[in-house]
């Protein structure tokens, strides 16, 4: 099945024992200190084992003051050996080979984190740092860290590293001299294409200098900026080819900048303006290289395809791509490694089941970004469908074999009580899962509806072949009570039943003729072509996406609160607004709802008074509350976990899940 992946290949003198390569990818787990901390050696150690042919590891700084986040890792001098040689060990004892992601963040490089102002080609920040106003670099200053570089090389060579990768996509300070939209320059550094590329190609040379003509060199380049006079692939194909000629020995093509289609974002959601064209569900600033589910699979293939005409090197693709996908892409030609991250973070062990031909084993990465909105928020990073993920180092990242094999009874087919389920038999127990339902997923079964979320329905059905997998008996269509739990006699019960919707406090919201959201996810279509959908979270922004692009209606989404979706982060927002906006759906937030009826709905509360018409009205602001099942005061352990404590994201049902099956 995976013919190609499997294939080892050479970037450089450096050997690979086959094609997948795990991306840098932030993770706020080194020490404070700009160290690597015995979390972090930990997570690497725990890939490389998991059978990947190349780690390339988060962002390093080669100087101090090109930090972007705290405690980012650093390599500035040989102080940092010591500690950086520990990730180099621990990845080489997992069998993969690792390289180091050299990144300067120029602008990017807040003062509020480095202390100094921070430094550019021609004092052009960011649309996200407005507080930070970055300073010109001197011609003395440009080439004093080319030649940082060049050294932050050798000591990565020291450190026992295979390679590096120059980071010169997203808008570290390589793009940045690149990109005639943050490169005003008019000197040796600036002005032509030729010019604003030196930097880049200097530091090629630098390290070749330095660290050693044999030392791998890979170069991580945006092919698109979409921003202003920024880098077009046409421009990318040809510094592609200037890099190739400097000795550069693999090129990763990714895209964007972090201020990629923001000008054009606002414009549409705020200023009213058209968005034909502008490409908002694609992803906006970090969500353009972290697309989130509603941007389709593979998306930037086509960069590294046009960049692998025009070089001879190795060219290593991206974008959201899964191992099927990844031998699709080799199998035809468009590059010839594949970087899978996130699908790292959701199976370490993608690799050797790729290699042994275990593919219907891998868990699958859902793309909910929840990755990407752990390390915004400063934390350590996370992932829904695998609660060990960042925990590698602690105990209660792993399920270790129980003492003594227990009777575990499973209350709920959910993903909470699915992930408990297989969480307890790994370790040893007896396990029985018990479902009301005539087939098992609980919400999974309606968040996977929309072909935008179909990464849900795919986990949904690596659960159940785990429970299969791992001989969990599963009991479907019968519903559990206090009697038939104390019949049992187990030594413990995971209580994972789920919610159940409680009535709206909306006026007219319960009328017979008014559509309930997961109905409508569930495949119930709304008579009339005028659709109003109330409520913009998950649910309801689904809902309107699917009315409008499946069903071709007209659809109003009306939100009460400021924003939409306020369940995930802000990346993944965007990309949803600008969805709904090529989808012609008209979003209106802070519209408090005071009536609904089965054609209109109604704001009469805080002094305004509006009423929009419509032709069928989709509530997607019903209350749930958890079901009820009372286990109190009997002989065992009852966990709670998911829904059935307090309604919220499979997040939370996948963590709690595997807590109480490591506990039991």
């Amino acid at each position: 099945m995976f013919r190609y992946l499997t294939q080892p290949v050479n970037i450089g003198s450096l050997r690979l024992r086959n094609r997948m390569v795990q991306p840098g990818m932030g993770t706020n787990l080194a020490s404070a200190t700009g160290t690597a901390s015995d979390v972090i050696v930990d997570y690497y150690a725990r890939r490389a084992g998991g059978g990947v042919g190349l780690i390339i590891t988060e962002v390093v700084a080669p100087e101090s003051r090109g930090r972007v986040i705290p405690g980012e890792m650093e390599i500035s001098s040989l102080t940092f050996v010591p500690s950086m040689a520990r990730i180099a060990a621990a990845v080489h004892a997992g069998g993969a080979k690792v390289a180091m992601q050299l990144a300067h963040g120029g602008c990017f490089a807040s003062q509020s984190v480095t202390g100094e102002q921070p430094i550019t080609p021609s004092s052009v920040g960011t649309m996200l740092l407005p507080a930070d106003q970055p300073r010109t670099m001197t011609l003395t200053e440009i080439w004093d860290l080319i030649e940082t570089y060049g050294q932050a090389a050798k000591f990565a060579r020291m450190a026992g590293f295979d390679a590096v990768e120059i980071h010169g996509a997203h808008g570290y300070l390589p793009l940045q001299f690149l990109s005639g939209y943050t490169n005003k320059r008019m000197d040796e550094f600036g002005g032509s294409f030729e010019n604003r590329a030196r930097f880049g190609l200097e530091v090629i040379r630098s390290i070749k200098r330095q660290a050693g003509a044999d030392f791998p060199v890979i170069y991580r380049l945006s092919a698109e900026e979409d921003v202003p006079q920024g880098v077009t692939l046409e421009q990318a194909v040809r510094f592609s080819g200037w890099a190739e000629q400097a000795g550069v020995d693999a090129l990763h093509i990714s895209a964007g900048t972090w201020d990629s289609r923001m000008a054009n974002f606002f414009d549409v959601t705020m200023a009213g303006a058209p968005a034909e064209g502008k490409n908002l569900s694609q992803g906006v600033s970090i969500g353009m290289w972290v697309p989130p589910h509603y941007v389709p699979r593979g998306n930037l293939v086509r960069l590294a395809a046009a960049v692998k005409q025009a070089v001879t090197v190795p060219v290593i693709a991206v974008g959201g791509l899964n191992p099927a996908m990844g031998e699709e892409v080799l199998a035809s030609g468009q590059a010839d490694l594949i970087s899978m991250g996130r699908q790292a973070l959701a199976d370490p062990d993608y690799p050797n089941k790729v290699m042994t031909g275990r593919g219907d084993e891998i868990r699958p990465c859902v793309r909910c970004n929840e990755c990407l909105g752990s390390v915004l928020s400063y934390r350590g990073i996370d992932c829904t469908v695998n609660p060990e993920a960042g925990k590698e180092h602690e105990m209660f990242g792993k399920l270790l074999p129980a003492p003594s094999a227990k009777k575990v009874m499973v209350i709920g087919g959910g993903p909470a009580g699915m992930e408990a389920a297989r969480a307890a038999r790994v370790r040893g127990h007896q396990v029985t899962l018990y479902e009301k339902g005539r087939e098992l997923g609980g919400m999974l079964r309606f968040v996977g509806q929309p072909s935008f979320k179909k990464d849900y329905l795919d986990l949904l059905e690596w659960q159940k072949s785990e429970l299969v997998r791992l001989g969990v008996e599963v009991k479907l269509g019968q519903t559990v009570t206090r009697e038939l739990v104390c019949e049992q006699e187990p030594d413990a019960v995971i209580l994972a039943n789920g919610a159940q919707t409680a009535k709206a406090d909306i006026a007219g919201a319960e009328q017979g003729r008014v559509y309930r959201a997961m109905a409508v996810l569930g495949g119930l279509v709304p008579e009339g072509r005028r659709v109003i959908v109330v409520g913009g979270g998950l649910a309801g922004t689904d809902v309107a996406l699917v009315l409008a692009e499946q069903h071709g209606k007209a659809v109003t989404l009306v939100e009460p609160g400021a924003v939409l979706i306020p369940q995930v982060e802000i990346f993944t927002q965007w990309a949803v607004q600008g969805r709904l906006a090529e989808a012609g759906v008209q979003v209106r937030t802070g519209f408090c709802v005071d009536a609904i009826s089965p054609t209109s709905v109604e704001c009469a509360c805080e002094g305004q008074a509006e009423r929009i018409e419509g032709d069928a009205v989709v509530v997607a602001l019903s209350k749930t509350m958890p079901a009820s099942l009372d286990l109190s005061n009997l002989p065992m352990m009852v966990i709670t976990v998911g829904d059935a404590v307090e309604p919220r994201k499979v997040f939370n049902a996948m963590h709690e899940g595997y807590h109480a099956g490591r506990r039991v």
